[in-house]
């Protein structure tokens, strides 16, 4: 099930969907695929649905998701994004559909909550900050009004 986020990006616009995977990009894949010459492992490219934000790259991306995907039986398996693109690296479609793609789904949803998780932190901090500031200009004026030039 898809759930709707509404996450501020860097440059002020806001993503209003959560990154989901539309399926997988048939023309990456190779040539070779149903003949005898198949290979076991290769990469399948699938296609994002909407632009990956540099902070889910790099969630992707880290080595204890390859670690994670390992612990779930997948051993070997990397994550690599390029633009609207996740290349699923020494993997095959019978992995994919026999799992695969349910475990990275798993980790997009915990890309996404972990992105949530500090976006609120910071908005927490945020507010946190104003209400000190507040609180200091205030003590501020009292001081400052307190002087007098007579």
């Amino acid at each position: 099930m898809s759930t709707t986020t509404s996450t501020p990006t860097s440059f002020g616009r806001v993503q209003d969907t959560a990154l989901q995977l539309r399926g997988v990009l048939e023309t990456a894949l190779p040539r070779e695929l149903g003949t005898d010459a198949e290979p076991a492992l290769y990469t399948v490219t699938a296609v994002f649905s909407r632009r990956v934000s540099g902070p889910e790259q790099a969630l992707l991306e880290l080595p204890a998701v390859t670690a994670l995907l390992a612990d779930h039986g997948y051993p070997g398996i990397v994550l690599r994004v390029e633009d609207r693109r996740l290349l699923v690296e020494n993997t095959n479609l019978a992995m994919l559909s026999g799992g695969l793609a349910h475990e990275i789904a798993a980790v997009l949803r915990d890309v996404e909550g972990a992105i949530a998780a500090e976006r609120t932190r910071k908005a927490d901090e945020l507010a946190e900050w104003r209400a000190a500031e507040v609180l200091r200009a205030a003590t501020v004026k009292v001081e400052a009004d307190r002087v007098r030039f007579e």
